[in-house]
């Protein structure tokens, strides 16, 4: 497929933490030449970011996905991806149970993704420069850390985002500086 001419819908369920990683790979989509609509009716491609936290957002998730892959036999749909939390978290079940998904990726899967998307090797190694935001323009939030250590019985956090990971300060603030290059006023830190 000719990335040149597609069409691409993202759809950003979950936490803030999923939004930022969206945010992410819209900005490295559109520049790859995507162009990039808000009407899933309208796109070749549909990529779902979504949640396996709680039971509610999970079924949010597969029902966000069963009525994108419903667009395959009624729109323009010719790929669909799913990535986020709840494919990292049940990748064999969903992949047997919604064969109309494309493919499924886990949560920092971002250059796997555009990849696939591309059809050619994507080695940027920063791609918070090409970070396009789904927030008004005056906020955005900061990720400055990943995953958590704790294995508590009652939370999947460190089976879908493993183990906790800081970010630099440096790469912090470089990310907060250009945000704010960009117009934003309030960064919120997750």
């Amino acid at each position: 497929m000719n990335s040149s001419k597609q069409k691409l819908n993202l759809i950003s369920l979950g936490c803030a933490k999923a939004l930022v990683d969206s945010e992410l790979l819209l900005g490295s989509l559109q520049n790859e030449d995507f162009t990039i609509t808000k009407e899933p009716q309208e796109a070749d491609t549909i990529v779902i970011n979504t949640c396996g936290f709680l039971n509610i957002a999970r079924e949010e998730s597969i029902e966000t996905i069963l009525q994108a892959s419903e667009l395959k036999t009624t729109g323009n749909l010719k790929q669909l991806v799913v990535m986020g939390c709840l494919s990292e978290r049940y990748p064999e079940e969903l992949s047997k149970e919604i064969p109309e998904v494309d493919r499924f990726f886990g949560s920092n899967d971002h250059k796997q993704i555009i990849s696939f998307l591309t059809g050619k090797d994507y080695a940027k190694e920063d791609p918070l420069f090409y970070r396009s935001l789904m927030t008004p323009s005056h906020y955005a939030y900061i990720k400055i850390a990943e995953g958590c250590d704790n294995g508590c019985s009652f939370c999947s956090i460190p089976i879908m985002r493993g183990l906790q990971k800081s970010r630099t300060i440096d790469s912090i603030i470089w990310e907060a500086e250009k945000l704010v290059e960009n117009g934003v006023k309030e960064l919120l830190i997750i």
